[in-house]
């Protein structure tokens, strides 16, 4: 087994058990927020599950790792929503607006360009959103001390993995390291500040 592999078997068990962390403020609590984050940890989870068993089939890989950036812009949306006063809400279809780009999603999954593109606005502004999210959660006494590390980790991650230049190899294994690190800070923050409400 080469490297990959073994990042796609660390990938698939962190995954795993942030999937059992949310599946349990699930059960307490049901929020789309929560729904969708689940959503989004599936949609990854199957992905290097097919990386694993077929590494070929790239296009299923890009569509599935896609999916899992709409679904966690579509929780931030979510989230945003749930933080305002019932008065002040936007409609809640609009929280799905993002599930509109996978329609077009097909168009471009061939073309290399235009994918990154993709992947680094959705990678991008997710993360920039999760961090003002959480870092006005906090300016608000409320409890994202573990949200707001686990978005300093996935920026660094996503500065590493756009912007750096250290062999594939070497970038891969620190970028995915980072953000694994980073997802599990920000779902033991969530399931930390949950509990708390």
């Amino acid at each position: 087994m080469d490297i990959l592999s073994w990042l796609s078997i660390l990938n698939i068990l962190v995954l795993l058990f942030s999937l059992y962390q949310v599946s349990t403020i699930l059960s307490e609590r049901r929020s789309a927020y929560i729904i969708l984050i689940c959503m989004a940890l599936v949609s990854y989870l199957i992905s290097n599950i097919v990386f694993l068993g077929d590494n070929t089939l790239s296009s299923t890989i890009r569509f599935l790792n896609l999916t899992a950036l709409v679904c966690i812009l579509s929780a931030l949306f979510s989230l945003i929503r749930e933080s305002k006063p019932i008065f002040a809400r936007f409609p809640p279809i609009l929280s799905y607006l993002p599930f509109i780009t996978l329609l077009f999603i097909p168009l471009v999954l061939e073309n290399t360009v235009i994918y990154n593109l993709l992947l680094g606005t959705f990678q991008g502004g997710s993360i920039f959103v999760a961090t003002m999210i959480f870092i006005l959660n906090k300016m608000n006494k409320k409890e994202s001390r573990w949200q707001i590390s686990g978005c300093i980790l996935l920026i660094i991650s996503f500065v590493v993995y756009w912007f750096s230049s250290l062999t594939l190899v070497q970038e891969l294994i620190i970028t995915e390291v980072l953000l694994l690190t980073g997802i599990l800070f920000v779902i033991i923050g969530t399931k930390k500040s949950k509990n708390k409400i």
